[in-house]
């Protein structure tokens, strides 16, 4: 059975967006064909198969069975660039034979992979074909089942079948322009394996980034910025649904990763692109920070009045953070992030192609010594620093604990392992130290907007408020982190 790379972006849409989209005709520029289709997903009781990167379906249209393998490596945030291997099979039984090459070692001799979850939708269809560029137009509608747990399904997938992918996302602007979309992150077996794990988290942190050791830095950061972009849209979706605060910390999360990964790369992207997404960036993170800055206090504080205060200023300036994400701007952003991701004007600047192409473990090793040192200059004689020379040191710590985790992947083993865990672990311990300092002189600011009095009275009196005990625990941790060993070396 042949294979086929499968290139493919997932938008998310409502049923009014799919109606609309299907009946313009700048989009819909062929006979749109509609179908019902119920597909299985196969696994082990122990999920070998996903652990194994590998997702497993048989599809059954009218009287035809299609079996599908397919790797579920992660996309660049929407954008999924997978291998498949498809073929037709006589029953709802899978055939494995055909496939042995691809599960590799995923199954143990004997063991034969049972349903697991079902997929009920549908499938519009249309080819949109621009030239020499042929894309599948699909609009699914439907629901995913794993036993008394449903999730519903309302998307668009645009796959490339011939041509170049600038083309895919070009339509996908077109789109845009005609319908409210979001970034579609989740696969289909992604909804089913959170289903089966009833998986309804309030927030989701940032996901282990697996990496190549023989990558390059352009491949190392795509990757990384997919990872971020991933982040925030799950977190963005939590937020919308519930308004809770770990969501909304989380989304914010994924955009500070972000901005953190667009500086440590900086140098390679280079370009009004960049500046451009990085003011945007920006501006979208400090609205979320502004909740933020309220949800801390509320956490932090026992006094009545404060709280009631703070309270309604949370609801005031959610709602802006409401406003904001479901606007056009803020839905373009993302967009267009993805799009510069995959085939940004950086891929291709002949200024900078030395840089694209250092070997990504080369490039992190640097990087890390760069900003390890940054974060051992401005701690120096940590707890008799005021507050602004602190709050850098805040910030350098950030960006540092950010590029260890985006980095951890490519400095496996045992060793590297136990250095990388006492590394972060000091350096979470100075984060937090710092934190809370930094939370006391942003509740003085707070309080001063909301007009609330006694501000230094209340915030002492509050939960982790005392200066005194919080200057030498971050110097401690600092000191700590400076003496760890670095796991890049």
């Amino acid at each position: 059975m042949d294979g086929k790379d499968e290139i493919e972006l997932k938008l998310q849409a409502d049923p009014l967006a799919i109606a609309t989209l299907l009946a313009d005709p700048l989009v819909a520029d062929a006979e749109p064909k509609s179908r019902d289709q119920l597909s299985t997903y196969f696994d082990t009781p122990a999920h070998a198969l996903r652990k194994a990167g590998l997702s497993l379906r048989i599809r059954r249209i009218g009287d035809r069975r299609i079996q599908t393998i397919k790797t579920e490596g992660a996309g660049a945030a929407s954008l999924f660039a997978r291998g498949e291997w498809e073929r037709d099979v006589a029953s709802e039984e899978p055939e494995l034979d055909d496939i042995a090459a691809v599960l590799g070692n995923a199954l143990a001799d004997g063991e034969r992979p049972v349903p697991i979850f079902t997929v009920a939708v549908n499938r519009t269809s249309i080819v949109h074909t621009d030239g020499t560029n042929r894309i599948e137009l699909v609009a699914d509608q439907g629901s995913v089942l794993a036993g008394d747990r449903t999730s519903p399904v309302c998307e668009i997938e645009l796959e490339l079948l011939d041509g170049d992918r600038t083309a895919l996302f070009a339509l996908a602007e077109t789109i845009a322009a005609s319908v409210p979309l979001k970034l579609g992150i989740l696969t289909k077996s992604e909804r089913g394996y959170a289903l089966l794990a009833d998986a309804n988290r309030s927030s989701v942190k940032a996901e282990p980034i697996t990496l190549a050791r023989d990558i390059d830095t352009a491949t190392l950061f795509a990757t990384i910025a997919g990872s971020c972009l991933r982040q925030f849209r799950l977190n963005e979706d939590k937020l919308l649904d519930t308004g809770a605060p770990e969501a909304l910390h989380q989304a914010r999360v994924g955009l500070r990763r972000l901005r953190s990964a667009l500086s440590i790369f900086k140098t390679m992207l280079a370009g009004p692109e960049l500046d451009r997404f990085r003011g945007e960036l920006r501006a979208l993170a400090a609205l979320l920070g502004r909740v933020r800055d309220v949800d801390v206090m509320i956490a932090k504080l026992d006094d009545p009045d404060a709280l009631s205060r703070l309270r309604a200023a949370r609801e005031a300036r959610y709602d802006a953070v409401v406003a904001a994400l479901g606007s056009a701007p803020v839905r373009t952003l993302m967009l267009d992030l993805v799009a510069w991701i995959a085939i940004g004007s950086w891929r291709d600047a002949e200024a900078t192609a030395d840089v694209r192409t250092i070997p990504a473990c080369d490039f992190a090793a640097a990087t890390l010594d760069t900003l390890r040192r940054r974060v051992k200059r401005r701690g120096h004689h940590l707890a008799k620093l005021d507050e602004e020379p602190r709050h850098r040191v805040r910030i350098a710590g950030k960006t540092l604990r950010y590029a260890a985790e985006f980095f951890s992947g490519l400095y496996p083993g045992k060793k590297a392992g136990r250095r990388r865990e006492t590394f972060l672990d000091a350096l979470e311990d100075l984060q937090t130290e710092l934190g809370h300092l930094n939370d006391l002189a942003s509740g003085r600011a707070l309080f001063d907007e909301l007009g609330i009095g006694n501000a230094d009275t209340i915030l002492a009196a509050g939960k982790k408020g005392d200066p005194a005990r919080l200057l030498p625990k971050a110097e401690d941790a600092h000191d700590r982190l400076i003496d760890a060993k670095r796991f890049w070396r």
